[in-house]
């Protein structure tokens, strides 16, 4: 089970065997209600999103599970999807969007970008431009509307927050030993 939502279990397949997708399956249905194809990045009681896959241009496409409308996110040439996380209040999808092949064993380039539920449009959250193996993870924590990133570096870790439409990531270093309530951010 990848996630509960609304309108019955998004299952992962087990084992990957070629192309296979990931089906929502309603409670005491015989068979999914849907697949969706590709790779599932994020998912809600409410929303899924997923990215078909792609080769020069990428997208992802996120449907809102009770009105069964689909928006249409288009990647920046030359990405791709690799995680996301919706909002408490399904408004806002935040993606890992990585760019370049990673080959010969290289980190990808990434960046955290946002996109609106509603329309789609695309917004790069400032500051997050950094290799795929520094971001630790990355959310909507305690159902607040601000995106908080946990970034890992070699000499230092730190903490991001940002606010959909703020000109400027939030940044706190984490020390060594802190106490977490004096870890506040923004």
């Amino acid at each position: 089970i990848e996630q509960a939502t609304d309108r019955g279990l998004l299952l992962a397949p087990q084992i990957q065997r070629g192309p296979t997708g990931f089906p929502l399956w309603p409670p005491g249905a015989k068979r999914p209600s849907r697949v969706f194809p590709g790779g599932v990045v994020a998912a809600s009681a409410s929303e899924v999103a997923w990215t078909p896959r792609c080769a020069t241009s990428c997208r992802v496409t996120v449907l809102h599970l009770a009105t069964g409308r689909d928006t249409v996110v288009r990647l920046p040439a030359g990405s791709s999807a690799t995680d996301g996380a919706f909002s408490p209040d399904g408004d806002y999808l935040a993606l890992q969007v990585s760019f370049g092949s990673g080959g010969d064993g290289g980190a990808l380039a990434m960046q955290l970008q946002v996109a609106s539920t509603a329309t789609g449009h695309l917004t790069v959250v400032p500051g997050t431009w950094v290799s795929s193996d520094a971001l630790v993870g990355f959310g909507w924590p305690g159902g607040g509307d601000r995106l908080v990133a946990e970034l890992s570096f070699l000499t230092k870790v730190q903490v991001a927050a940002w606010r959909p439409g703020a000109a400027r990531l939030a940044v706190v270093a984490i020390r060594r030993n802190q106490e977490p309530a004096t870890l506040i951010v923004g």
